[in-house]
C-alpha cells in the first residue's frame, strides 16, 4: 500500500512534481502507477511536506596528526517528521584523496556507515534501510571523526552535513549532483538538467567559477560527465550557458588561451579536435583529475571520450526555495601567516620576527625535532658567526606536528681586497688600476688612506692625466658591510730614451738578412719603416737594400718616443742553380779514345753558372775539391799543361758513376765575402763497342731476277754481340754514315740496288750518350730451292667464341717435314702470314699446329721460309699454304618463353636459318626430344638446340647449341581463405595473401571490381568502401584472370529518409543473400527499446516505428552477422537519424 509518506520519498509532493516528469521517463511503468496513487493522495489529503532545518556548530582548530570530531553540536528541526532514512557528511573544501578519512566512532546500533573514497563522504543510513530518528542521527554525526595521514597539511577543512546524498558546498551554498546516462549528448544533458530539483531548487548543468566548487563538482563527484560549457554561439569564446552564471565568459581561445575569471581544463585542452563546442568533465583516468575537455555535442561512441552523464547544479535559480537542509563547520590548521628575516654584519645576535593567524609561535633549531629555543612573535639569536636557519611553527593547546616555517639570520662577512693590480703609464695618460675583493663586494676609490672623496665605484678605475708616479687607494664593502682598511694601489709613470748604434749597415743578399740581422745598443729593440708612426716590423721580415729602419727601445712597458735612423746596403750575389754537365765522347786529343781522357775548357759553363749576373760584377775560381783548396790556375798561368780553357780530367777524382765535380766560387767584387759556390761535372762518354767486319747479309730470290728485299737490321747481332741500348742507322756510303746524313728511310724492307751483286751498307752504331762507330756489310742475293709448285690446302669449320665470324683454328705443322725433305742438309721453317714478313723475318707465326686465321678470315695464304741451320743463309722462300674455313650453320631462338599449365603445349622454332640444316633439340637431362626445326613443350625446363650439315671437303660442321629456357605459369587459385578483410573501420583493407605462392606459380597482379583493370602488383586494397566487391587476379603471362566475390562489412554512421533516393533507409553494408544470408539485425531507441528487425536480404529500416515517422535523434543497433558456414559477428552501436 503506497501512503502519504511514500509519496514524499518518491518525490511526488507540490514541491518535488518536476523530479517526478523527469524520473517518469526512467522507471515509466513502475512510477506511473505510483504517479496516480499519490496524485490522488495528494489531492485528498493536500499535504506539503516540510523539509528540515540543520543547524551546525563546529568551528574548531585542529592539530594535524590527530582525530577531531566534524561538529561540536547539531540541531535538526523538522515540524511535521522525526526521522529520515539517510545523512551524508562531506569534506566539502580541501579533500585530499587517500589521506583524509571521516569515521564513525562509538556505538550506534540502529545506524550503518559508508565511506566514498572517491567524493570524500560518509554516509550514515538505518541498519534495515528505514527511517531512522533525528536524535540517533545527530549523535552519529557528533561521534564521526576527521583524520588525516598528511600531517604536513596546511589546508583548512570544511565539512558538510546534509539530509541529501547531492554534494554540498558552504562557499556556494550549492548542490551538486551526478546524473550517470551513458552516451547522452550535451543538448539532451542540458534539457533533462534543466528538469530536475532538489528539494524544490530549480537543475540545470554545473557552472563552475572556483577551484573549490571544480574539485566538489569534479574530483569529488561520482562520475565524469556533461557541463554547461559551450562555444557554439563564437567559436573560442567559451561561456556558461546555463543556469544564474548564464552569458558569463570563461575562457578565450585554444589550450593556450587565457580566462578572465577562473577555468579548470585538462592539459592541452581545449582543442577543437573536429567541431567540439562543449564542455565536458574528463574521465578521471585522464590528465587532471576533475579537468575539463571540449567535445562534439554527442563525444565518441565509446572509451574514455564518451559520455558517462552530467553534472547538475542546484542553487541560486530565481525563485528557488531557501532551504537549511544542510549545514557546514569548519577546523582550522593554525598557521606562520608572515615571518620576517634579518642580517648583520659579522658575528653576533640577530632579531628574528613571524606572525600566525592564531595559535603560540614556536621556534626551533631544525626543521625536524631539533630544540625548541624560544616562544613569541620575536626571538634574538644567540652569538653566531655564519648564516643560521631557525623554524618556526604555530601552536593551540601543546600540538607540536604543525609545519615549521624557515626563518634566516644571515651573517654578512666583512669584505677584505684579495688582489690589487696597479698600472704603469709611458710618458704621461691615464692608468687602469684594479682591485679584486674576497666576495661579490663593491669597490670604491679614493685618493688618500682615509676620508675624502669617492673617485670611482667599481672593481676596475681609470685614472685622470698623470705626468708622475702616483698611489690610489681602494675600500670594499657588500651587504653594507665597509672593510675600515684600504687598499694602495700604483701607477707608475716611465719615459726611456732612443737606442743608439752603426747608422750604415751593409750585408750579403744571400744571407737573406732580416730586421733580426740589424744591430743597435738599448733594452727590448723594435724596429719601424718609418721615423715616426709607420709600421712595427717583424723580426723576420727581410732587409731591402738602400731603405731606411728604424730603432726604439723599450724598458719593458713603455716604448722611447725617439728612435734610431740605420741605412741598409745589400751586396747582389749569384743566385745557384743546377747547372747541366760538360760532357763529351771519348777522343785522341789525350792518349786513345777508350782511355777516358780528354781536354775540356771550363769557361764553357761560365754563362750558366752566372744565372744571368753581369759578368763584370763578380769574379769566377774554379776547384778540383769540395773545400776549395785545389783551384784550378787562370789561363795565363798554366800548370802541368792545365789551365781552365784547356784542363784535362782526372779519372783519379771521379765518382762513382765516372763522373769529376769542378767546385766554383762567384764573389761580389765589392766583397769578397759576399760570394756563392756551386758546382758542375764533367763526363767522358765511352764510345760503342762493336765486331770487327767483314758481315755479310743474304736473301732467297723466289723470283729469280736478282733483286730481294732485305731486313736491314737482321745484321745487328753479328755487329754487336749483345745490343743493350745501341741504335744502328744505314746508310749507302761511308761518309753520309760518318755524319748522319742520308739514312735508309726503311731498312726492314730494303731492296737491293744492283742485281747479282754484292751490294755494300754501312751502318752506325750509337749508343745512349750520343758517341757512335760505323762498320760495313755486304747483301747477297741467291735463288730459292723450294719448287714453286709446292703448295698445301687445308679445310676446318668456323670455330672459336664467334662461329660466324670466318676463323678456324688449323694445324698445318705437317708442312715443316715436307720442306725438310726437300733439302739434303738441315734447313729450319719458318711460317709467315705474307711475303713481307717472310723476306723480312718479322712477325713469325710460332705455333703452325694451332694456328687462328685472325688477320684473314675465310681464306688465308700462308709463307714458308727455309733457312740453313748453320747460319742466317735463305734457303727457300715461298706461298706453299692456303687455309679455308668452312661456315656453320646460323640460325636464332627465342630465348624465353612461358608455358601455362592450364593452356595447350607451347611450340620452340628455330628462326632465320643461314641454310638447310639438321636438328637435335634436347630437353635438360639431354633427351632428344625433336629433330624437327620445331619442339613442343609442356613443361618448363631448359631447352637446348644445335643444327649440323656435311661441307663440300667433307667435314660435319655443328652449329654452337641454342638454348631456351621454358618457364612455368598457372591462372591463380584463389579463395577465401587467401583472403583477409578488414571491415568496420576507419580504413577498411581487403588482403590477398600470395605468401609461399599459395595462389599459385604465376606472377599475378590484382584489380578491384573491374576485370580490365587498372590492375596493380601490391595485394593488399586500402580505404574499400563497404558493400559486395570483386577481386580480380591476373597472371603477368597471359595465364588467365580469377576472380572472387567478397563483402566487406560496414555500418553507416547515419541517414536521411527525405526519399532523396540517397541515404534514405539505414542497412548495413556488405551482406545479402550470398553473405551472412540468415543474420539478425534489430534496431533499439536509447532506452533499449526494439524499434525494428531487419531482413539482411531488405533494403533497411525506413525511420518508422509502428507506421510512425521518427523525430531525429541517436538510434542503437544490435546485429549477430551468420555467413553460409554458420560463423557469426556480433556487433553494437549507434547511428543517427536526420531529417532534412
Amino acid at each position: 500500500m503506497v501512503n502519504q509518506s511514500d509519496c514524499t520519498v518518491y518525490g511526488f509532493n507540490s514541491l518535488l512534481l518536476p523530479s517526478f516528469f523527469f524520473n517518469l521517463k526512467r522507471n515509466f511503468q513502475f512510477i506511473l502507477i505510483i504517479f496516480f496513487i499519490c496524485i490522488g493522495i495528494g489531492l485528498s489529503n493536500a499535504q506539503i511536506n516540510i523539509p528540515p532545518t540543520l543547524t551546525a556548530v563546529g568551528d574548531q582548530p585542529y592539530c594535524p596528526g590527530n582525530s577531531i570530531s566534524i561538529a561540536t553540536s547539531l540541531t535538526i528541526v523538522d515540524p511535521d517528521d522525526t526521522g529520515i532514512e539517510a545523512m551524508y557528511v562531506q569534506i566539502s573544501s580541501g579533500y585530499e584523496q587517500n589521506d583524509d578519512l571521516l569515521t564513525l566512532m562509538g556505538s550506534h546500533p540502529t545506524i550503518i556507515s559508508e565511506w566514498n573514497n572517491s567524493t570524500g563522504k560518509l554516509k550514515l543510513s538505518g541498519i534495515s534501510g528505514g527511517n531512522v530518528l533525528y536524535s540517533e542521527f545527530i549523535a552519529a554525526v557528533l561521534d564521526v571523526q576527521f583524520s588525516t595521514t598528511n600531517t604536513e597539511s596546511i589546508n583548512d577543512r570544511a565539512f558538510s552535513i546534509t539530509i541529501g546524498d547531492a554534494n554540498y558546498l558552504p562557499l556556494t551554498d550549492h548542490f551538486y549532483e551526478f546524473v550517470p546516462s551513458l552516451g547522452i549528448t550535451w543538448t539532451n544533458a542540458r534539457t533533462e538538467a534543466a528538469g530536475r530539483t532538489y528539494f524544490g531548487l530549480k537543475g540545470y548543468l554545473a557552472t563552475i567559477t572556483s577551484a573549490e566548487e571544480a574539485q566538489l563538482s569534479g574530483e569529488q563527484a561520482s562520475g565524469a560527465g556533461w557541463i554547461g560549457g559551450s562555444d557554439a554561439q563564437t567559436e573560442g569564446v567559451w561561456k556558461w550557458v546555463t543556469g544564474p552564471e548564464a552569458g558569463t565568459i570563461f575562457w578565450n581561445g585554444l589550450w593556450n588561451g587565457s580566462t578572465p575569471n577562473y577555468a579548470n581544463w585538462n592539459y592541452n585542452e581545449p582543442n577543437q579536435a573536429g567541431d567540439e563546442d562543449y564542455a565536458h568533465i574528463t574521465a578521471p583516468n585522464i590528465g587532471k583529475r576533475g579537468a575539463w575537455n571540449d567535445l562534439t555535442n554527442t563525444g565518441a561512441t565509446s572509451g574514455d571520450y564518451q559520455p558517462k552523464g552530467y553534472i547538475v547544479e542546484y542553487g541560486g535559480s530565481v525563485g528557488d526555495p531557501i532551504l537549511n537542509i544542510s549545514a557546514s563547520t569548519v577546523i582550522r590548521i593554525p598557521n606562520i601567516t608572515n615571518t620576517i628575516s634579518n642580517e648583520r654584519c659579522g658575528n653576533g645576535t640577530v632579531d628574528l620576527e613571524a606572525t600566525s593567524d592564531f595559535g603560540t609561535i614556536y621556534w626551533y633549531d631544525a626543521l625536524n625535532g631539533g630544540n625548541l629555543v624560544g616562544t613569541g612573535t620575536t626571538f634574538t639569536t644567540p652569538d653566531i658567526a655564519n648564516t643560521t636557519t631557525y623554524y618556526v611553527s604555530t601552536s593551540i593547546a601543546g600540538c607540536t606536528t604543525g609545519e615549521r616555517t624557515p626563518v634566516s639570520a644571515t651573517i654578512y662577512e666583512i669584505p677584505t681586497i684579495i688582489q690589487t693590480s696597479g698600472s704603469i703609464i709611458c710618458h704621461n695618460g691615464t692608468g687602469d688600476i684594479y682591485a679584486t675583493p674576497s666576495s661579490s663586494g663593491i669597490i670604491n676609490w679614493f685618493d688618500s688612506p682615509t676620508g675624502g672623496v669617492t673617485l670611482s665605484t667599481g672593481n676596475a678605475f681609470t685614472t685622470g692625466p698623470l705626468i708622475s708616479t702616483t698611489y690610489f687607494y681602494a675600500e670594499v664593502s657588500t651587504n653594507n658591510c665597509t672593510n675600515p682598511i684600504r687598499e694602495s694601489v700604483e701607477v707608475t709613470v716611465n719615459a726611456p730614451m732612443a737606442p743608439t748604434g752603426n747608422q750604415n749597415q751593409t750585408f750579403c743578399e744571400f744571407d737573406n738578412p732580416t730586421i733580426a740581422s740589424l744591430t743597435a745598443t738599448g733594452n727590448n729593440i723594435l724596429w719601424y719603416d718609418a721615423a715616426i708612426g709607420g709600421n712595427l716590423l717583424l723580426t723576420s721580415d727581410l732587409l731591402l737594400n738602400g731603405k731606411n729602419y728604424y730603432a726604439s727601445q723599450n724598458d719593458g712597458v713603455c716604448e722611447s718616443f725617439d728612435r734610431l735612423e740605420v741605412s741598409v746596403t745589400l751586396f747582389d750575389m749569384v743566385t745557384p742553380t743546377n747547372i747541366t754537365p760538360l760532357i763529351a765522347c771519348d777522343n785522341t786529343s789525350f792518349g786513345t779514345d777508350y782511355d777516358g781522357i780528354i781536354r775540356f775548357n771550363l769557361t764553357e759553363k761560365a754563362i750558366e753558372l752566372l744565372n744571368g749576373k753581369n759578368p763584370s760584377d763578380f769574379s769566377i775560381s774554379y776547384f778540383t775539391d769540395s773545400v776549395y783548396i785545389n783551384q784550378i790556375p787562370e789561363n795565363s798561368i798554366p800548370i802541368n799543361g792545365n789551365d781552365i780553357t784547356s784542363y784535362f780530367n782526372d779519372p783519379s777524382l771521379n765518382d762513382s758513376y765516372g763522373e769529376q765535380n769542378i767546385f766554383v766560387k762567384i764573389a761580389n767584387i765589392n766583397d769578397s765575402n759576399c760570394f756563392s759556390e756551386n758546382s758542375f761535372k764533367l763526363k767522358v762518354n765511352s764510345l760503342p763497342s762493336i765486331n770487327p767486319s767483314p758481315f755479310i747479309l743474304e736473301q732467297c730470290d723466289d723470283d729469280f731476277d736478282g733483286f730481294n728485299t732485305f731486313n736491314l737490321t737482321e745484321i745487328n747481332t753479328e755487329i754487336v754481340t749483345n745490343i743493350t741500348t745501341e741504335v744502328f742507322s744505314y746508310f749507302e756510303a761511308n761518309i753520309d754514315a760518318l755524319n748522319n746524313s742520308n739514312a735508309i728511310i726503311d731498312p726492314i724492307n730494303y731492296t737491293n740496288e744492283i742485281a747479282n751483286i754484292d751490294n755494300s751498307i754501312w751502318v752506325r752504331v750509337e749508343n745512349e750518350n750520343g758517341c757512335f762507330r760505323v762498320s760495313q756489310f755486304e747483301l747477297v742475293v741467291k735463288p730459292s730451292a723450294i719448287p714453286t709448285s709446292f703448295l698445301e690446302t687445308f679445310y676446318n669449320c668456323d670455330d672459336g667464341q664467334d662461329t660466324n665470324d670466318g676463323i678456324a683454328t688449323f694445324d698445318f705443322s705437317s708442312v715443316t717435314a715436307q720442306i725438310e725433305a726437300i733439302f739434303p742438309v738441315n734447313v729450319d721453317v719458318h711460317y709467315y702470314q705474307n711475303e713481307a714478313d717472310a723476306t723480312s723475318e718479322i712477325n713469325e707465326i710460332i705455333d703452325p699446329s694451332s694456328y687462328q686465321n685472325i688477320d684473314s678470315p675465310g681464306m688465308q695464304e700462308i709463307w714458308v721460309r727455309a733457312d740453313s741451320s748453320l747460319g742466317n743463309d735463305c734457303l727457300g722462300n715461298g706461298h706453299h699454304a692456303t687455309l679455308i674455313v668452312e661456315p656453320v650453320p646460323q640460325f636464332d631462338v627465342i630465348p624465353e618463353a612461358t608455358v601455362c599449365l592450364n593452356l595447350p603445349p607451347i611450340t620452340l622454332e628455330t628462326l632465320n636459318p643461314s641454310g638447310a640444316f639438321n636438328y637435335e633439340w634436347t630437353d635438360a637431362n639431354g633427351d632428344l626430344i625433336s629433330t624437327e626445326p620445331n619442339a613442343l613443350v609442356t613443361s618448363g625446363g631448359v631447352y637446348t638446340v644445335i643444327a649440323s650439315y656435311t661441307t663440300s671437303s667433307g667435314n660435319t660442321c655443328i652449329s654452337d647449341p641454342r638454348t631456351v629456357t621454358v618457364s612455368e605459369s598457372n591462372i591463380a587459385s584463389i579463395s577465401y581463405e587467401d583472403i583477409t578483410i578488414t571491415d568496420d573501420s576507419d580504413n577498411n583493407t581487403v588482403h590477398i595473401n600470395n605468401e609461399n605462392e599459395n595462389l599459385g606459380i604465376g606472377d599475378y597482379e590484382f584489380s578491384l571490381d573491374d576485370e580490365f583493370g587498372p590492375f596493380q602488383d601490391e595485394s593488399i586494397f586500402e580505404m574499400v568502401a563497404p558493400g559486395i566487391h570483386t577481386i580480380y587476379v591476373r597472371d603477368k603471362n597471359n595465364c588467365g584472370i580469377a576472380s572472387l566475390e567478397i563483402s566487406v562489412v560496414g555500418f553507416p554512421k547515419f541517414f536521411t529518409p527525405n526519399y532523396d533516393g540517397v541515404n534514405d533507409t539505414w542497412k548495413i553494408l556488405g551482406i545479402n543473400e550470398n553473405f551472412y544470408p540468415t543474420s539478425l539485425i534489430y534496431i533499439y531507441d536509447r532506452f533499449g527499446k526494439i524499434l525494428a528487425k531487419i531482413d539482411p536480404k531488405s533494403e533497411g529500416w525506413d525511420g518508422f516505428y509502428n507506421g510512425k515517422l521518427l523525430p531525429s535523434d541517436d538510434y542503437w543497433f544490435g546485429v549477430l552477422l551468420v555467413d553460409k558456414d554458420g560463423n557469426t559477428r556480433e556487433r553494437k552501436g549507434n547511428f543517427s537519424m536526420i531529417r532534412r
